[in-house]
């Protein structure tokens, strides 16, 4: 029973810590957004900060695969998880460590100057309301004394008013902090980079050792019930993730919000360094503890343990440890042999080509589709993350249930599977192209169709208002029509716009700015943008992926299994490591920086808060990036049919549901019984029935007679070889759901 409580208490940590780090890859999606927002970091250069995980990845993965699986795999598990637990406190840091920059302090004759005309201006508007002179003045004596109490709010908000005097001293402020931060997004963007790098290198272990872990460790019918729990958690992972992401997006980086500023807006930052914070500290705790686990031993009558933490493939020693080459040339010749293995294995070829042309096209399409959805339907970032959570996650877990049900029921093996595993990638494919168009006319896509009329300077209503390099801002008058910012449609200071400065932002929420001269006097907001097209067209979006989810899930399980079994099984953790090191390369280092690119090509207007500097990206062209995106994305997962097809060709008698066996398979102490030929149940159909033979004293073989007797390694071979078809089954069919489990918080869904 010790033993037993062993393993428990092994698998919950072990579950706990891969469960915890599943989070981070998919909430680091929900970030990206804010991240560039916060410290102005274009798509490409976020894109490449992104892929900084692959650098760390990259040269340490196959070195890891190779030294860990000779050791204590628990341990090399438990102190990657820790490295990618202090990498995730290190990314939050970049917030506190580089802070924003509070404008300067201002000038007393400026702001004289500036609430002599902006109450100048308010008293003559009050005056056209027929008061008399002398409430005029007293509206104006009122309006000064706000004014001076409200203007820090004023010069920091995320809008400005037609005021020329306003506006002069917020781009004076803006240049005087632009003079002292030239490279301003350089730091938080290498730190960020840094903890990334460090939690690539962490990501190795947990990846290349687990699974070859958990495989050596599931045993018939002793640890399903494991696996099955260690399925459902791994699958909540990213769920969880995205669920962060929706949390930490509803509140603002800063935790007082700027006046008026909403979900909505352009200048929303979520609270992403949180999260980081979060997951870095809870990681930590369970990694230490799975670094710190005791290495099993066998019992005082010499029964070996049920839980093997040393690749029980690999050549041991009379003390059960791993037998490594003494020189360092004989190191590097094994290394190089075990390759040259594995690279001639036609399968894996097919398998790890298609892997990565499936990845390339996803990483960086999933990295930036929450920008792309804000862009195109106008979501905010919570509801973005709270949509892909439900409706995209959801979908792909079902769709893996229901390929594995129908692998169960139909049987597949070899050409078959690999068949359905094509079926179901160009489905897949196919599907993503219905989604090049479906778009609408959101705020900022209107915007983009006619920026240049829409930040025109030229038309009288404009005179004094200063808005060059004033920031957007998009609002509309009550008949839809949209103004690139208040200060575009004119909006004058009023009184009610003074008080709102001076009351707690928190009550302050879908502001309407008063007297806009472009709006023919009226009022404008963002509450009259219309959204109700934009909100049927992103459902339908959503659920065109989920359904793009549904069928890519469906072919999961057969792929993980088609590259899992394409290697002889005492290369396996070699071959993940081996298979992870070109994916990353090839695939998840250049997509990023790839699919960046791709969003700053169709940028309009660039966000240039300091002079003769680019900053992110605040408006695109809508159209052609929905096409681009859509098209490139599909034409790419076509092109991945063709590895599929080569796949189908190799396939041919590969067998993904039984079981290779070793030597010390069955060394489980209910094995060591004493075994009957009538104990013995062979399978019954397509498999060559083999008699089963013992050696006589000379080396010779002869049937085994009737006696009871303790089976010899080769009998014990074959007794394990003919458990039943549904134990079988079982065994495989949670191995599969690990290997998925694996893949999908690296990569996200196919």
């Amino acid at each position: 029973m010790a033993l037993d409580r062993m393993v428990l208490a092994f698998f919950v940590i072990f579950m706990t810590v891969h469960f915890l780090e599943s989070i981070g890859g998919f909430y680091m999606t929900t970030a990206v957004v804010s991240i560039e927002k916060q410290f102005q970091i274009p798509s490409k250069v976020s894109g490449t900060m992104v892929s900084a995980g692959d650098f760390g990845y990259i040269p340490s993965v196959i070195f890891v695969a190779y030294l860990g699986g000779k050791g204590n795999r628990a341990r090399w598990i438990g102190f990657g998880c820790m490295l990618i637990a202090v990498a995730n406190v290190l990314i939050s840091s970049s917030n506190f460590v580089f802070s924003d920059h509070e404008p300067v302090k201002t000038e007393t004759s400026l702001m004289i100057d500036s609430a002599d005309l902006t109450c100048q201006d308010y008293q003559n508007f009050e005056r056209s309301r027929k008061l008399t002179e002398v409430e005029s003045i007293h509206a104006a004596m009122l309006c000064n004394a706000t004014l001076w109490r409200a203007k820090p709010s004023i010069l920091k908000s995320s809008f400005a008013y037609c005021d020329a005097i306003l506006n002069k001293e917020r781009n004076k402020n803006t240049e005087a902090t632009c003079s002292n931060n030239e490279l301003a997004h350089a730091g938080p963007t290498a730190l960020i980079f840094l903890g990334l790098f460090i939690l690539g290198i962490g990501r190795t272990m947990p990846f290349s050792l687990g699974l070859p872990l958990i495989d050596d460790n599931v045993k018939k019918r002793n640890l399903p019930v494991y696996f099955a729990g260690m399925f459902l958690v791994r699958m909540l992972g990213p769920v969880v993730g995205l669920a962060m992401g929706y949390l930490s997006n509803k509140y603002y980086y800063k935790f007082e919000v700027p006046t008026g500023l909403t979900h909505v807006d352009p200048d929303w930052i979520g609270r992403w360094w949180a999260g980081f914070l979060l997951i870095g500290i809870i990681l930590f705790f369970p990694s230490l503890a799975l670094f710190c686990f005791p290495t099993p031993k066998p019992s005082k009558d010499g029964t070996p343990s049920p839980l093997k933490l040393v690749d029980k493939h690999i050549k041991k020693n009379s003390q059960g440890q791993a037998i490594v080459p003494n020189s360092t040339k004989s190191k590097v010749t094994d290394f190089v042999d075990t390759i040259a293995v594995i690279v001639k294995q036609p399968v894996y070829i097919g398998c790890m080509i298609g892997r990565i042309m499936d990845v390339f096209a996803f990483k960086g399409y999933f990295v930036f589709l929450p920008k792309y959805l804000e862009v195109q339907f106008g979501f905010p970032q919570y509801k973005i993350q709270k949509y892909m959570g439900i409706i995209g996650i959801t979908g792909f877990a079902l769709g893996v249930s229901i390929g594995t049900i129908v692998m169960r029921v139909f049987k597949l093996e070899g050409r078959r599977a690999a068949g359905w595993v094509a079926l179901c990638s160009g489905l897949a494919a196919l599907l993503s192209f219905i989604n090049a168009s479906t778009g609408c006319e959101s705020t900022l896509t209107t915007l983009g169709l006619d920026l240049e009329a829409k930040t025109s300077l030229t038309a009288s209503c404009l005179k004094n208002c200063a808005c060059e390099r004033m920031p957007m801002f998009p609002v509309c008058d009550q008949s839809g029509e949209v103004f690139y910012s208040p200060c575009h449609a004119g909006c004058k200071l009023t009184q009610s716009s003074l008080e709102m400065f001076t009351v707690a932002s928190d009550k302050v929420s879908g502001i309407i700015f008063e007297n806009c001269a472009c709006a023919g006097g009226k009022s404008v907001s963002r509450q009259f943008c219309t959204t109700e097209d934009c909100d049927q067209m992103g459902l339908m979006y959503f659920l065109v992926m989920a359904l793009g989810g549904l069928v890519g899930g469906m072919g999961v399980t057969a792929g993980m299994l088609i590259l899992l079994r394409s290697v002889p099984p005492n290369h396996r953790s070699i071959s993940l490591g081996f298979n992870g090191f070109l994916v990353s390369l090839f695939a998840t280092l250049p997509s990023p920086i790839f699919w960046g690119w791709l969003f700053d090509r169709n940028c309009l207007k660039w966000d240039e808060k300091c002079p003769d500097t680019r900053g992110s990206c605040s408006l695109y062209d809508a159209a052609n990036l929905r096409v681009s995106l859509h098209v490139i994305y599909g034409l790419i997962r076509v092109i991945s049919l063709v590895t599929d097809v080569f796949v189908l060709y190799h396939a041919d008698g590969l067998k993904l549901t039984e079981e290779e066996q070793s030597d010390d398979d069955d060394d489980t102490p209910e094995n060591d019984e004493k075994t009957t030929p009538e104990d013995i149940k062979l399978q019954p159909i397509k498999h060559e029935l083999e008699p089963l033979l013992e050696e006589d004293a000379n080396g010779q073989t002869k049937p085994i007679n009737g006696h009871r007797r303790t089976p010899s390694s080769a009998s014990k071979n074959r007794v394990a070889r003919a458990m039943s078809e549904e134990d079988e089954f079982q065994r495989k069919r949670s191995l599969a759901a690990e290997m998925l489990a694996y893949e999908l918080p690296s990569n996200g869904a196919p």
